[in-house]
C-alpha cells in the first residue's frame, strides 16, 4: 500500500484560509484557527530553555528538596560571598526546590518550569544535587553533597575558553 504523506504545514493553512473565503466555513475556519494559536502559543513556556544562555553564560544549576538542605544552604551563602568571582566568569545561578521555588538568581520563574530539567538531567527526588553546565551547553561538572566553587572556579578557569576570556581581559586594561 502507498503511503500518502502529510501535507505541508504552510498547505494545510493556506487551504483553511481558501475555505474560510468562502462564507459558509467563515466561523468553523476562525474556530479552528483560534484553537490552534491557543494550543501552540503557551507551548514549552513553563520551560526553562537553557540553550537560551548558551555561549552567553555558564550556569550553576542547584536542585535542592527545600532551602533548608545544607547543601543547597552552603552554596548559597559561598555564591552570595563570592558574588564578583561569580559575575567575572558569567555564570548565573538556577536554584530548582521540590516546595516548587524557582529561581534563576533573584528572579522568580513559573511554577513547575524545572520539572523538565529534574527529567532531562535525571535528578534524584529528595537530594541536593548542583551541576555546573558550561556555555557549550555541556554538563562540566556534577555534585551530590556539599560544592566547593575554588573547585568550580578552578575547572572553569582551565577550559580554552575561559583562558581565551582572561587573556582579552588582561589585554583590555
Amino acid at each position: 500500500m502507498p503511503t500518502v504523506p502529510w501535507p505541508h504545514p504552510g498547505q494545510v493553512r493556506l487551504h483553511l484560509l481558501q475555505m474560510a473565503m468562502r462564507d459558509d466555513y467563515l466561523y468553523p475556519v476562525l474556530l479552528l484557527v483560534a484553537v490552534n494559536l491557543m494550543a501552540t502559543k503557551g507551548y514549552g513556556q513553563d520551560r526553562i530553555r537553557l540553550d537560551d544562555y548558551r555561549w552567553r553564560n555558564r550556569l550553576i544549576v542547584a536542585f535542592a528538596p527545600s532551602s533548608d538542605d545544607p547543601g543547597y544552604k552552603a552554596l548559597s551563602q559561598t555564591l552570595a560571598i563570592r558574588q564578583e568571582e561569580v559575575i567575572d566568569r558569567d555564570i548565573l545561578v538556577f536554584h530548582i526546590l521540590e516546595t516548587g521555588e524557582v529561581r534563576r538568581g533573584n528572579a522568580n520563574l513559573p511554577a513547575g518550569s524545572g520539572d523538565y530539567l529534574k527529567q532531562r538531567y535525571s535528578i534524584e527526588p529528595g537530594k541536593f544535587t548542583a551541576l555546573l553546565i558550561g556555555k557549550d551547553g555541556g554538563e562540566k561538572l556534577r555534585r551530590e553533597d556539599r560544592v566547593e566553587l575554588d573547585e568550580v572556579f578552578s575547572l572553569i578557569d582551565s577550559m580554552p575558553m575561559r583562558q581565551r576570556e582572561m587573556r582579552e581581559k588582561a589585554s583590555n586594561r
